[in-house]
């Protein structure tokens, strides 16, 4: 934009350039005639401004109109916060449940482990009939169970416990039913009978026969039994156990004594 200067008064050309003032012929008043300042003539100026800083007010119904939506937004968002901080308390709650079912679990597990019974034999009781019939065995067993806060539910499975001399079988039997509490000892009768089938083997006949203990036999009881574990009244865990018993004794008659004995016992997952 250009500025225009107002001309001086002490500028020596102007001063002789300045008009006079005329009488005038008028007889209500005097009055002067000025002419028309000598120089360039007047000029119009286009002056351009940019877009971007054009600033235009707008009218009052569109600032009521904005105002309406943004208190709209306020309150949508006010709305909004009070659900989302809900669903948040609620993945907090789940996420510790779900933290404390873990943690009960694990204690569980590791506390209420099943443990195997201890077996171990303690007599041998052998009968022999006169009318020929094959002899029965009585084998007396101590079990123990390890399990301090678990009782035992023992199952009976017909004709699964064997008792065998090597290869040949003398007798099949079952393990009694029965329930023994945590910690508990017990004492089990495993009764089996001869096969009708086979007769005793000469080195198991002697030995019954002798009425001295001079034939020592070393003889293998096997047997099974379904298991049901259980913590108070909840049923826990139910499991297979199968057991084996390799034991020595000084004779098969009359004054049978174990000299030695080993059983080992298995429990299914």
């Amino acid at each position: 934009m250009e500025e225009r200067v107002a001309p001086s008064a002490k500028d020596p050309h102007l001063q002789s350039s300045r008009p006079e003032p005329t009488p005038s012929n008028n007889n209500d008043g005097l009055s002067l005639q000025l002419a028309p300042p000598p120089g360039k003539p007047l000029a119009t100026y286009i002056v351009q401004i940019p877009k971007d800083q054009i600033y235009r007010i707008p009218p009052p119904e569109n600032a009521r109109v904005v105002e309406s939506y943004r208190q709209a937004a306020v309150q949508a968002k006010k709305k909004k916060r009070p659900f989302r901080t809900y669903l948040i308390w609620i993945a907090i709650v789940l996420v510790v449940i779900g933290i404390m079912i873990g943690v009960t679990l694990t204690l569980i597990y590791h506390s209420f482990t099943p443990k195997a019974p201890v077996f171990s034999v303690s007599k041998l009781h052998v009968k022999q009939h006169k009318d020929g019939s094959p002899p029965t065995y009585d084998v007396t067993l101590k079990v123990k169970n390890p399990n301090e806060k678990m009782g035992i539910k023992y199952g009976s499975v017909a004709d699964d416990a064997e008792l065998t001399f090597w290869t040949k079988k003398l007798g099949f039997g079952q393990f009694p039913s029965m329930y023994q509490n945590s910690g508990d000892s017990n004492v089990v009768h495993v009764k089996l009978d001869g096969p009708e089938d086979q007769s005793v083997p000469p080195n198991v006949q002697r030995s019954m026969n002798d009425k001295k203990p001079k034939h020592e036999i070393s003889l293998v009881l096997k047997f099974n039994s379904p298991l049901l574990l259980n913590v108070w009244i909840f049923k826990m865990w139910s499991r297979d156990m199968d057991v084996k018993c390799k034991f020595r004794v000084s004779t098969m008659g009359k004054g049978t004594k174990i000299l030695n004995e080993h059983c080992m016992t298995n429990l299914s997952n």
